[in-house]
């Protein structure tokens, strides 16, 4: 299926092996959606380390070639998802909002495929979503929130300690006893129409700014997620940049973090 490596080339093993598969990827010998073979299989078709393996896979991940499905496997995502990306590195204190959460459903469901696409979860977990809006001060709606648990997670949380005063992540961090230790998020133009739209008082096919996130926690399982639809008059996200530290044009003796904040 893939061109075997040579090794004559001094292209590192595992970008050979990347670029094999990103190509197959690209090419659709690996449609999108389709399962990339197992580490073993690779292993033994480049005769190369399961170490080296990993390597390759973890660069694909980095360009969205491929997604990661903890305990599934490895999917390739198509072409469609290598495009332009910007990460931003900031605080998660930043990005949460105060809580005037109303919880308008609650009920026992599989990872939704817009969760399984970025979250390292495996698709036959059952989770505990909380769906509602959180709302500014003036109650006008600032976000539809559809927040999920694993069951470790669920049987500590309900919709009253949901709703505040706390973030729902502190209220989790603090009822069961976790420690976030980092949040993973995406965030994507949609747009809304149905219960969402209705619950923000947009008309359908409104564009609004999408993000879906996760909490983990030091051992990388996931200990909240949620899918937000925010509302684009109430909320919009800015981003200080720097150049790179040592780059031509970084102030000399400059740190240039670059950070993330929310503005609402």
């Amino acid at each position: 299926m893939f061109t075997t490596r040579t090794a004559t080339t001094l292209v590192p093993l595992y970008r050979q092996v990347s670029n094999d598969l990103a190509q197959a990827i690209l090419r659709g010998t690996i449609s999108a959606g389709a399962a990339v073979p197992t580490e073993e299989a690779l292993c033994a078709q480049y005769g190369v380390s399961r170490i080296t393996v990993r390597k390759a896979l973890d660069e694909l991940e980095e360009r969205h070639l491929v997604v990661r499905r903890r305990g599934v496997g490895t999917f390739a995502t198509g072409p469609e998802r290598s495009g332009k990306q910007v990460t931003l590195t900031g605080y998660i204190d930043e990005v949460l909002s105060i809580n005037r959460l109303a919880v308008m459903r609650q009920a026992t469901v599989r990872p939704p495929a817009e969760l399984l696409e970025h979250v390292r979860i495996p698709d036959h977990v059952r989770l505990q979503l909380f769906e509602g809006v959180n709302y500014m001060a003036d109650d006008a709606p600032l976000v539809h929130l559809r927040l999920y648990y694993p069951p470790a997670i669920a049987r500590y949380i309900d919709a009253a300690g949901l709703e505040g005063p706390l973030p729902p992540i502190k209220h989790v961090e603090r009822q069961a006893r976790v420690q976030a230790h980092h949040a993973e998020q995406v965030m994507v133009p949609a747009v809304v129409t149905g219960n969402i739209a209705k619950r923000l008082k947009l008309k359908s096919g409104t564009p609004v700014l999408r993000a879906i996130r996760a909490y983990y926690d030091a051992d990388g399982q996931p200990i909240e997620m949620f899918d937000a639809h925010y509302h684009p008059s109430h909320y919009r996200y800015t981003a200080t940049l720097y150049p790179r530290a040592g780059s031509a044009s970084a102030p000399e003796g400059a740190a240039a973090p670059s950070r993330s904040s929310t503005r609402r």
